[in-house]
């Protein structure tokens, strides 16, 4: 509860610098609005950057990670029970709040096909993967507080857990709405489902990528 309200209080503060900053920005740099203050793609500032494709793109190593876990998903999740969805699917919980999600794991019996419309979906997934972020974090004071911001937002909603990646401190962090938060190393297996487990230093190892499997 403290940090809930913690973080309502970092938005109350932000958002009206935020709502008079979107109407010069462009609504396609528009990551994700959380409380119905928007949150910009990182690097949306920079005038290097001069495509909406060059704002939206994700480095090698995470676009990999992804990779690996959908394989990884495809591989061990039956298809007769689950739904993976992928690309950056937009989440629409309320009129405040539209968040994108790397990796959504439905059960096939929520994301029934009158669901699935040319509009963002608006059903929980039972798991959201994270990798990293492409949000903008000028608005927080550590990237976190965003992490922690989003996970609740996803678990008010109704998902059932929420597996964040990062891939420069190489951890993870696993949410649920009825125990404690945990981070672990990517040594560590993590349950996704009921015995189907993956650790993302193995996954890595077996697409021969190198990384500091020290941490």
């Amino acid at each position: 509860m403290f940090i809930k309200n913690l973080l309502k209080m970092k938005i109350v503060q932000m958002t009206s610098s935020n709502l008079e900053t979107i109407s010069v920005i462009p609504k396609h740099l528009i990551y994700e609005t959380i409380d119905n203050t928007p949150f910009f793609y990182k690097g949306y500032k920079d005038n290097t950057q001069e495509t909406q494709e060059d704002i939206m793109g994700c480095s090698g190593l995470q676009a990999i990670i992804v990779s690996a876990i959908l394989r990884f998903l495809y591989q061990n999740l039956s298809e007769a029970h689950y739904e993976i969805v992928t690309n950056e699917t937009g989440l629409h919980l309320n009129k405040d709040d539209n968040l994108s999600t790397d990796i959504g794991i439905y059960d096939v019996d929520v994301l029934t096909s009158d669901k699935i419309t040319d509009k963002y979906l608006e059903v929980a997934p039972k798991i959201v993967i994270e990798v990293d972020t492409k949000a903008e974090m000028q608005n927080f004071d550590d990237a976190i507080d965003y992490y922690h911001l989003k996970t609740q937002k996803l678990l008010d909603f109704g998902v059932e857990k929420v597996i964040w990646i990062t891939s420069k401190s190489q951890k993870v962090m696993v949410a649920t709405d009825h125990t404690e938060w945990r981070t672990y190393s990517w040594k560590k297996e993590i349950e996704i489902v009921e015995e189907i487990r993956f650790s993302m230093s193995t996954l890595l190892k077996q697409r021969r990528i190198k990384f500091d499997d020290q941490k």
